[in-house]
């Protein structure tokens, strides 16, 4: 069941990443309501998917590496948290504009610098640092788990994007260069999530295996 779950969710969140991606594509030519909230709601599922692969992962650490793989899942629950508060409010609050209009533009993604961008930068912060610590607890004993250990653990240089908000940084329109930052981000996780599901599927193949 643990195997399944993994496989299931790294194919959730790779599904996520990938609806995204495409998002994010269309965003560059033609920004519209309907790409974009979309793209809140695959986000949240991306972060729901990534809580259930990481405690999977954490069901087969090594007694030595068990801290690792419980701060990787803390930290990814706490990024989960913060980013379905994030997405939740575009797709409640601001869409149907529920509230008064100063406060909608308090609420609103709109642009760099704005509360929920803020802490939507934060939370994936924190979810490099859940990567990091996920990838240290796994242990890799083929080119598939090195390749995705490897990439885990590179992942967690995005956790720089969490002091963004809170650097002295001079205000500067950023046009498309904040959504050719995430597609970037997306061609760089997309792997992980595709290798993720390889691994359980290749745990599955050998389960079955010993039981035959």
């Amino acid at each position: 069941m643990n195997r399944k779950i993994g496989f299931i969710s790294s194919i959730v969140i790779g599904s996520a990443v990938a609806i995204f991606l495409i998002c994010l594509i269309a965003a560059l030519f033609n920004r519209i309501s309907f790409t974009e909230n979309l793209s809140y709601g695959v986000c949240a599922i991306l972060s729901w998917g990534w809580v259930a692969t990481a405690v999977v992962y954490s069901c087969y650490a090594k007694k030595e590496r068990s801290a690792a793989a419980k701060i990787g899942v803390c930290t990814g629950v706490i990024y989960s948290t913060i980013i379905s508060i994030v997405y939740f409010t575009q797709l409640s609050t601001v869409l149907y504009k529920s509230v008064d209009e100063k406060i909608l533009q308090a609420f609103s993604f709109s642009a760099a610098g704005s509360w929920m961008f803020n802490l939507d930068l934060l939370g994936y912060g924190l979810l490099s640092i859940s990567t990091f610590f996920i990838g240290l607890s796994l242990h890799a004993d083929n080119k598939i788990d090195k390749a995705l250990k490897f990439l885990l653990i590179l992942h967690g240089i995005f956790f720089v994007c969490m002091f963004v908000p809170i650097l002295p940084l001079p205000a500067s329109n950023q046009g498309n260069g904040g959504t050719i930052a995430l597609i970037c981000w997306c061609l760089f996780f997309l792997p992980i999530c595709v290798l993720s599901a390889l691994h359980y599927k290749k745990l599955s193949m050998a389960e079955l295996q010993l039981l035959q």
